[in-house]
């Protein structure tokens, strides 16, 4: 028997088989996922990939041109309460575009990318709320840590764009 305090098996009990035998399913179960992988697309499942392609790009668009429109609108105007009003407007206009998002049907390989996207147009609607409240309430922590979360959001969906551009 393995005793854990002395790292070591103790005299008069047999060693287990070191690795664990698998059963004949989980073999299968193995030789099936690597097959499923090596399988040639179907001529749907390219179309399919294409189009979530193409709305994930469209998606990280929309994103982007809020930050870009975010970053000109605070070069110019003085106002907090401009300011605040006009990221409350960009909060809601990503939660919109997040509700999209869920609504796509990604294939089912890109299923871990879609996540991705989720989670980064919500986080850009977060970041949004977070400066709303930072010039709302003159909350200067608010306010950069919104403004961080919104340029790491455009990073995280730039990388998931090059995810799915290496995949095709």
């Amino acid at each position: 028997m393995y005793d854990s305090s002395l790292g070591l098996f103790q005299s008069g009990c047999t060693q287990p088989t070191w690795p664990p035998t698998r059963t004949q399913g989980a073999r299968l179960l193995a030789l099936g996922s690597i097959l499923q992988l090596l399988r040639p697309q179907t001529l749907q499942d390219q179309r399919a990939q294409r189009l979530y392609r193409t709305q994930v790009q469209q998606i990280a668009g929309r994103v982007r041109t809020t930050l870009d429109d975010w970053v000109r609108l605070r070069e110019i105007e003085p106002d907090n309460m401009r300011l605040a009003n006009a990221a409350a407007v960009n909060r809601w206009e990503l939660m919109r575009l997040a509700n999209e998002a869920e609504s796509l049907e990604p294939p089912r390989k890109l299923a871990s990318v879609h996540r991705g996207v989720q989670e980064a147009v919500i986080s850009a609607a977060r970041a949004c709320q977070l400066l709303a409240n930072g010039y709302r309430f003159y909350k200067s922590e608010a306010v950069c840590d919104g403004q961080a979360l919104l340029v790491e959001t455009v990073q995280d969906l730039s990388v998931l764009e090059a995810q799915l551009q290496m995949r095709f």
